[in-house]
């Protein structure tokens, strides 16, 4: 009987400790979670990638010998619409401070169709007729690396300027065959416009820390620059609403803003160009 007691005091004893045990657990979890949680201020890393619902306006002027030619609007040529693409986002943050980090944007479209104009269009040099069937192509590549310096720095927010380059590699075609311009042409035409215009920007960007693991990121970029055979600006905006709940799970929407405008004089491209790209985002995004 007094054994009996004894081991049930025991078991008792050490029932306690594994209750004790199991409520310090779980009253430390909140403590230990928020050392693992995310937090978009400190990390060292963060990635998104997303999709990119698109609506572009690229207005391209592409010059012959004896003229200026038109201005063509490739997003009429291309049958209008939006266009959905893949977008990487991605920052690293170093240095003791926390002060410190390069990002870099990676963003790539293609579009072609087949169409008929309702008037003349004048474009490389070549004439391409009314009611003929054109041949439309459209692509472009996006790429970004930038410095950012947490100029301001808080618990809750940071403040960022940034210094960088900006990549655009861009081509536009217009072709029509002779069988397919009801007698107007005597042989098939085609011309292609392509610049690589590497551009300079600086910007502004500002984290917050909304709570409940929101998250809001706006940037603001802009460039003007004029040297040698490029003549252009950049401007860039974007919004970013993040809900980042894991490191390795979060979800966000935004939306971005881009127009580039530049004027080229090279032989593979002797004409203007006017692009503005905008469009909502959504996108998965993890911190670490």
């Amino acid at each position: 009987m007094c054994q009996e007691s004894s081991t049930s005091r025991a078991r008792l004893t050490s029932s306690r400790t594994v209750c004790a045990s199991v409520a310090l657990l779980l009253l430390g979890s909140p403590a230990a979670f928020a050392e693992q949680s995310p937090n978009l201020l400190t990390d060292s890393f963060q990635v998104a990638l997303g999709t990119f619902i698109l609506t572009t306006e690229p207005t391209i002027q592409l010059k012959g010998d004896t003229g200026n030619g038109d201005k063509v609007d490739f997003d009429e040529a291309l049958g209008g619409g939006d266009s959905t693409r893949i977008r990487l986002d991605s920052f690293w943050r170093f240095g003791d401070s926390g002060r410190h980090k390069v990002k870099a944007i990676a963003f790539d479209m293609n579009r072609d169709n087949s169409r008929t104009f309702d008037r003349d269009i004048e474009w490389g040099g070549d004439t391409y007729p009314t009611n003929a069937k054109i041949d439309a192509e459209f692509d472009f590549t996006v790429i970004e690396v930038a410095y950012e310096y947490a100029f301001i720095k808080r618990e809750k927010y940071e403040l960022d300027a940034s210094i960088g380059l900006h990549y655009t590699d861009l081509s536009a075609s217009l072709a029509a065959k002779a069988e397919s311009s009801a007698g107007q042409l005597e042989g098939d035409i085609s011309n292609e416009a392509s610049v690589a215009a590497p551009l300079p920007v600086i910007g502004l960007r500002g984290i917050w820390d909304l709570s409940n693991d929101f998250w809001l990121d706006v940037t603001a970029q802009y460039f003007a620059l004029s040297i040698d055979d490029i003549d252009g600006s950049l401007q860039d905006y974007r919004v970013l609403v993040t809900w980042q709940p894991r490191k390795w799970l979060g979800v966000g929407l935004g939306y971005n803003r881009f127009t580039l405008d530049v004027d080229v004089d090279k032989d593979d491209f002797n004409g203007s160009l006017d692009w503005t790209y905008s469009g909502p985002m959504i996108f998965y995004s993890a911190s670490f």
